[in-house]
């Protein structure tokens, strides 16, 4: 089914529409939306992985990312050889967003994969999150789930708004990254936490 859905995608991607930049970017845009659904679903199956360790949503994250992988060598190429057509100014930004967004997606993916092999470990080693780490870690998994929403909803929509709430949110993210590590090393300072028990 997934690989359907792939091929599909780059059949979109025709050589023909090459000489027409506005169909190819247009083409091009289904299938970054495409790919951008398949960033949010591998980014919410590594979370939900996490919190509830499932060999069968680790195998999906690992799946997707490397058809995430592909999706961004195909539709780089494809953006690079639109490039050759006579582009008015619009549209060479355009082609220069998408190659921006692409490698974003692309690395949702790539962090998707990190969560999906830290439950794997943290499976194999029976690690145990106290109470208060996993409250802490919910809370920050939640905020993670609605950026990646956010930003792929502000791309698909192309809706500044939503951009820019994204980016606050980001800082908002980066800022509970930060009071999550000085809570656990407060915890490990006082004992309640160690290695084996985060």
């Amino acid at each position: 089914e997934e690989a359907a859905a792939e091929r599909a995608d780059m059949d979109r991607l025709e050589p023909r529409f090459l000489t027409h930049p506005t169909l190819a970017l247009s083409q091009s845009k289904d299938v970054i939306s495409s790919m951008a659904l398949k960033a949010e679903e591998s980014v919410s199956s590594a979370i939900a992985a996490r919190r509830e360790y499932d060999k069968d949503l680790i195998k999906k994250v690992l799946d997707l990312e490397g058809t995430l992988d592909r999706y961004e060598d195909k539709l780089g190429n494809y953006l690079s050889k639109i490039t050759a057509a006579d582009l008015d100014e619009e549209q060479s930004q355009e082609v220069n967003k998408y190659l921006r967004v692409l490698s974003d997606f692309e690395r949702m993916s790539d962090h998707a994969r990190n969560i999906g092999e830290s439950a794997t470990e943290i499976n194999e080693k029976k690690l145990v999150f106290s109470d208060i780490a996993q409250k802490e870690l919910s809370i920050l998994e939640d905020a993670i789930n609605e950026v990646t929403r956010l930003a792929i909803d502000a791309f698909i929509n192309n809706d500044t708004n939503m951009a820019l709430r994204v980016d606050s949110l980001e800082e908002v993210i980066d800022d509970l990254c930060d009071l999550v590590k000085t809570h656990h090393v407060e915890r490990v300072s006082k004992q309640e936490c160690s290695i084996e028990k985060i």
